[in-house]
């Protein structure tokens, strides 16, 4: 399978570095600033809101009432200091970077709000926009995580491809990525913040769905820090009595396996046989992490 490479962070410093504010463009309320066409060149200008339309690739999706609220007061007090970026597309202004001072200023009754065009294609956007929200690390686990996932996706990337791009090391976004296989009700936990993505990293290692979702519940109630859950899990652990495989799977070796799969960022799968040997088995779900491993293993 092809890997199509690109530099995603290219654009970013042009996108961001704009130091025009609303007050620069209140002081120029005629001119370029009001669009005259239906088509506006690059630049900043004052988009009618009612125009600009969020950006349906945009990594985050719960933006917190309370933080809006604030922001929305803010702006009612200083305006919109740092323009957000739009591109066109039938009329509308598509929003790449700012949705949440977009809502703000929705919610603060403004009926314009700075921007600055950008011509990009639909691609750029989307790695714009999850790098610009993964860089502001304001994203919750499971959309972090989303958004690594959408990398890979949209541009055949591999984890490895994925971590030099953002910056991060390849384990890292292993682990972000392993937390999308927890059940619906787990991820919604995580959704809501009352699971940390230290939770989400120990829940992940057990391999039922009933016990998982179970321990979280457990978590919740019980307030339990990442270590305490760790506890659970281990004080939680039965060797099956139908099999002699997990007889010399002691404490010991499942250390080590714990070691391996953080330092590696994949799954392992390890059993024994009654006279001391096994097999160790590393576990992909597509074209693209078994091409990782591969290129992982030789290096």
């Amino acid at each position: 399978m092809s890997k199509q490479k690109l530099a995603l962070g290219k654009g970013m410093g042009a996108l961001l570095s704009s130091s025009k504010t609303a007050s620069d463009l209140s002081m120029k309320e005629s001119g370029s600033i009001e669009p005259k066409t239906n088509k506006i060149e690059e630049g900043v200008f004052l988009a009618p809101i009612d125009k600009v339309k969020p950006n349906k690739d945009q990594p985050r999706k719960i933006f917190k009432d309370k933080e809006l609220l604030e922001l929305s007061n803010s702006i009612k007090e200083n305006g919109v200091i740092q323009p957000i970026s739009v591109f066109q597309e039938d009329g509308k202004f598509i929003i790449i970077a700012g949705e949440r001072r977009y809502r703000a200023s929705k919610l603060a009754g403004l009926d314009k709000i700075p921007a600055i065009v950008k011509k990009v294609t639909r691609k750029d956007v989307l790695a714009m926009a999850i790098i610009e929200n993964v860089q502001r690390s304001d994203l919750n686990c499971v959309e972090e995580a989303l958004a690594y996932f959408q990398l890979m996706n949209e541009f055949e990337l591999t984890q490895e491809q994925v971590a030099k791009r953002i910056g991060k090391e390849r384990s890292t976004i292993a682990n972000f990525l392993r937390i999308l296989k927890l059940p619906r009700e787990v991820i919604q936990f995580l959704q809501r913040e009352e699971l940390s993505f230290g939770h989400a990293k120990v829940l992940a290692s057990v391999k039922d769905d009933e016990k998982i979702k179970r321990l979280a519940r457990i978590a919740i109630d019980e307030k339990m820090s990442v270590r305490d859950l760790e506890k659970e899990i281990k004080s939680n652990k039965k060797p099956k009595q139908s099999t002699n495989q997990n007889k010399y799977f002691d404490e010991q070796l499942d250390a080590l396996k714990g070691k391996l799969e953080t330092k590696t960022g994949y799954h392992f799968a390890l059993k024994t046989k009654g006279n001391g040997s096994g097999t160790i088995t590393i576990k992909f779900n597509n074209e693209a992490e078994f091409n990782d491993i591969y290129d992982y293993l030789l290096k």
